[in-house]
C-alpha cells in the first residue's frame, strides 16, 4: 500500500489533533538521537570540541532520518540539545549490547530528554 504523507497526517489529525503533524514526530525522534549521541561523547573542553561533538551527532541524525545534515539540524533537532551539551549537561549514554532497546528503555531516555530541554 502506497502511504504518502498526507495520509499519515489526516491519520495524526484525526487522532490527537490538528495542531500535530507527522513532523512533531519526526522532530522529536531526531532530538532523541542528538541527546543520545551527545551522551556518547566527553565533555568538550572547548567551544571547538563542543562544534566537532555536536557536528557527528548531526550526521548520525542525517543518517537515521535520510536528509542531509543541514535539514536535520535547521528542522529535526531542538537546538536545546546542544546547548545544554555546550553547558556540559547530557543525558545518561544509553547502554545496549546490540544497539537495540526495549520500550522499556526508550520511555526512560525520553524522559530523560524531556527533562534535558525543559
Amino acid at each position: 500500500v502506497d502511504v504518502r504523507s498526507d495520509d499519515i497526517n489526516e491519520y495524526i489529525h484525526a487522532k490527537i489533533g490538528d495542531e500535530f503533524s507527522a513532523k512533531d514526530f519526526r522532530t522529536w525522534h531526531g532530538t532523541v538521537l542528538a541527546a543520545v549521541a551527545l551522551a556518547g561523547e566527553e565533555r568538550p573542553r572547548s567551544e571547538a570540541a563542543a562544534k566537532r561533538a555536536i557536528t557527528r551527532a548531526v550526521k548520525q541524525v542525517s543518517e537515521a532520518l535520510g536528509n542531509t545534515p543541514a535539514v536535520c539540524r535547521a528542522s529535526y533537532i531542538d537546538p536545546r540539545v546542544f546547548d545544554r551539551f555546550r553547558d556540559g549537561a547530557t543525558i545518561r549514554p544509553a547502554a545496549s549490547a546490540n544497539g537495540r532497546m526495549t520500550a522499556k528503555q526508550r520511555l526512560k531516555i525520553e524522559r530523560e530528554v524531556v527533562e534535558l530541554v525543559s
